[in-house]
Order: C-alpha cells, then sequence, then structure tokens
C-alpha cells in the first residue's frame, strides 16, 4: 500500500468517526423565555435543556430533534444549528372546547395502561437534580447519576408500592450545600423511594374533579384539564393530562396544589407546613419495546418553618429533577445505596473528571456562583460535601 492511500484511509476513518458538538439554549418563540426540559436527540444520543434553557450535545450523528411537549418538534443538523432555537408553542382550537366528565375518555385510558406502559420489571438509568434554597437563595445542590431496576412503572389496585420496589445503583454524585440554616433547622430531604414513587401517582380523575377537553390543532391530541370542585377538596387543586388519542396513552402529567392557609406541623419546638406543591411528569414512547416510559419529571414544593413563638419565618423551596434514559436494556444493577434514606444524607465518591465531561445535567450560573461560594466560604457555613 503506498503513501497516499494509507493517508486517505486515515482520513477516511476519522470522518466516519467524528464528534459533533453544539451548545446553545432553547427559547419559547413568544415569549423569549427559556424552555426547560426539551429533548435534543437522535437515535444514538440524547440531553435536556436545563432551567437557563441551555443544552450541550455530542454526537457522532449529523442529525438533531428537539422535542418538548406542548410544543411543535423542530428537526435539523448540527450544520444548520443557530446558537438560539426558537420553539412555537402547539396550537389549541379553542372553538372546540367539550366540558365533560370524560368518562369515555378516561375508561379508554385506564383499559390501554397494559398496552401503553411496562407493568412488570425493567431496568433503566437516570439523572436525579435537587435543589434547595433558603429564603430565594440555594442553599444546596445534589446531582445524581445512578442506575435503577424497577418492580413496574405504574401501579393499581392490585399492585401497592413496596419500599423494594426500587434498586439503586449510585454512580456518580455531586453534593454540596448547607446542613443547616441560621435557626439551627436542618430541612430533611425525601428519600429516593419517596421522590421515585412520587412520579406514578398520576390519578386525578372522578366525581371531585371537573374536566375539560381541548384538541391540538393539526394533531391526535387531547389536552384534558382537571380542577378541583368547590368544597370537595381541602385547598385548590388542578392541572392537565396530555392524552394521545391514536392509542389512549398519555403522555404529560401535570398537577399544581396551592394549599389555602394550611395548619403547622409541629416537632419539638419547629413548625412548618407546605405552601404549594407542583408535579410534572414527561412519557415517551420506546419504539423497540412500543412501551412509554418516564423521561422526565420534576416536583416542586414550598414550605414555611417557623417556631411557637413566631420568631423567625423562613421559606424554603425544594425542586428535584428526574431525566432517565436506557430504558428497558438488559444491564447489571448492584444495588449499593438505602432508598429510604433521607437523600442529603448519601453518600458517595466525587469523580471530577465526570462531572467535567457530562452533559446531561449542565449547571445554570445561579448553580455555578453557589459551589464557588461554597467552597470559598466553607469555614463560615457548616458544609455537607463531597466535592472538597
Amino acid at each position: 500500500m503506498n503513501l497516499k492511500l494509507v493517508l486517505l484511509c486515515v482520513f477516511s476513518f476519522t470522518t466516519l468517526t467524528a464528534q459533533n458538538q453544539h451548545e446553545g439554549i432553547i427559547l419559547d418563540s413568544e415569549t423569549k423565555e427559556p424552555i426547560e426540559f426539551v429533548n435534543i436527540y437522535n437515535s444514538i444520543d440524547y440531553t435536556l435543556s436545563n432551567e437557563d434553557g441551555r443544552y450541550n450535545l455530542n454526537s457522532e450523528q449529523d442529525s438533531v430533534i428537539f422535542y418538548r411537549v406542548g410544543y411543535d418538534n423542530f428537526e435539523t443538523t448540527f450544520y444548520q444549528l443557530k446558537d438560539t432555537i426558537f420553539l412555537n408553542k402547539s396550537v389549541f382550537e379553542l372553538n372546540e372546547v367539550v366540558v365533560t366528565n370524560a368518562k369515555s375518555l378516561w375508561d379508554k385510558v385506564r383499559d390501554s395502561i397494559k398496552n401503553n406502559y411496562r407493568i412488570t420489571p425493567y431496568k433503566e438509568k437516570f439523572f436525579l437534580r435537587s435543589i434547595l434554597k433558603y429564603n430565594d437563595t440555594i442553599s444546596r445542590i445534589q446531582d445524581l447519576h445512578a442506575k435503577l431496576k424497577r418492580k413496574t412503572l405504574l401501579y393499581h389496585k392490585d399492585l401497592k408500592l413496596d419500599k423494594k420496589d426500587f434498586e439503586v445503583e449510585i454512580l456518580n454524585m455531586r453534593k454540596v450545600g448547607q446542613i443547616t440554616d441560621r435557626n439551627k433547622v436542618y430541612f430533611k430531604y425525601p428519600s429516593l423511594f419517596d421522590l421515585l414513587s412520587s412520579f406514578v401517582r398520576l390519578n386525578a380523575s372522578g366525581d371531585n374533579f371537573v374536566l375539560t377537553e381541548k384538541t391540538f390543532e393539526n394533531s391526535e391530541k387531547i389536552k384534558l384539564e382537571f380542577k378541583g370542585k368547590p368544597n370537595t377538596t381541602a385547598s385548590p387543586i388542578s392541572g392537565f393530562y396530555i392524552i394521545n388519542t391514536s392509542n389512549n396513552a398519555f403522555e404529560e402529567f401535570h398537577v399544581h396544589h396551592k394549599y389555602d392557609n394550611p395548619k403547622f406541623n409541629e416537632k419539638r419546638w419547629l413548625r412548618y407546613r407546605t405552601l404549594e406543591y407542583e408535579l410534572s411528569v414527561i412519557f415517551e414512547k420506546n419504539l423497540i419495546e412500543n412501551k412509554y416510559f418516564i423521561r422526565t419529571a420534576k416536583s416542586h414544593e414550598i414550605v414555611e418553618a417557623t417556631d411557637a413563638d413566631h420568631s423567625f419565618n423562613e421559606k424554603y423551596d425544594m425542586s428535584f429533577i428526574f431525566s432517565s434514559y436506557d430504558n428497558f436494556k438488559d444491564f447489571p444493577v448492584s444495588k449499593n445505596t438505602n432508598v429510604t434514606k433521607d437523600l442529603f444524607k448519601l453518600k458517595h465518591a466525587y469523580d471530577a473528571n465526570y462531572w467535567q465531561s457530562q452533559n446531561q445535567l449542565l449547571l445554570t450560573k445561579e448553580m455555578e456562583d453557589f459551589i464557588q461560594t461554597m467552597t470559598l466560604e466553607n469555614e463560615v457555613f457548616k458544609v455537607n460535601s463531597n466535592m472538597n
């Protein structure tokens, strides 16, 4: 083989395995606000936009698809990608709004669950981000990368939740944050069991709710909105399902519960109560298995704390963001964590190389500043961290 041929072979191999990389931001075309939870993917690689709308995708393929429920799909290539992507909201045909008890529609959804969702054990990998704000300022950040074995995706009356339903192997973790606040209050995190099970409690139907159907323009989807009837729920609760009418699968669930002057719970000298709770769950269909899985989920809760004398009044704003991949694939899961333990008390070594190279959980500017502050002032704050 002569020199020219050798060089040609090397060049050709490099071209075939070249890695495309792009970092950008995704905005709503109308409001110009950043869009969180946009799926950016092709047949090989996948990533997700953060709260700032930022994303980073690396792939050997040239094609790129942007998808978010409630927005029109956008397909392009790395060569055509711009730094800022604008997505258009899907349009509702408001003249076809129908107020209904939706029993017939909900019956179809319920009867199709076994065809649309895995109710047998399966595995997936996931990322989980937790953010705690204390009086509107970040006080904790924790990111998890893990493997998960589920007993089932959805539960019904004959299948009850059990603490053994989730087996988790933590692969990577980074966390930094204040253990207690200025009033010596430790804010207790939920466990992995609490979080994972909360993402599959999706039933908001029946006689206590007013249901309204809205159809998407040029789409086989229905937005089924629900709202608690007066005098039947303790405080205002509302939300919606996005239902695919071609297979009667719900593809998105959103619930918002704003409590009306709730009572305080008591624990020794501390008084606390939940003021607001919000949950969003987005499902995606695996084309090989022909089943839906939870692609992303986000829970958000606002808690107020004080003491018996009301000498202080503090607000805690807690968010958890879940994103999964490699769903339904077969790989070993070696359980290495207690799923019933306070999430912030979990321990795992920090791998700087991993967190600097991964692109699923991009830090926002506010998060980057917080981590730097915790590093610089760790002698002032009592900090729980694995990043030192």
